[in-house]
């Protein structure tokens, strides 16, 4: 016989909704935090876009380097 699910109790939804609202609210003032810091120059945080494309493309081009080398190695013995 077919029987209705459970549905979750309004206290456990609040619950839920209110640290769902607390990580937001943590994230915000982190992100404000360092915004703060940033303008006032007391900032060690350091984010180049630019940088991150440039580490990205030579992560790829160290990887192909380093498959050629080991077939190179085995095609040699």
């Amino acid at each position: 016989m077919a029987v209705p699910k459970k549905r979750r109790s309004k206290a456990k939804g609040r619950t839920r909704l209110s640290n769902w609202k607390f990580k937001g609210h943590t994230a915000a003032d982190k992100a404000l935090n360092l915004a703060k810091s940033i303008v006032k120059k007391r900032s060690t945080f350091l984010f180049d876009p630019k940088k991150k494309k440039v580490e990205e493309n030579t992560d790829e081009n160290n990887d192909g380097k380093i498959e050629q080398t080991t077939e190179d190695n085995i095609t040699e013995e």
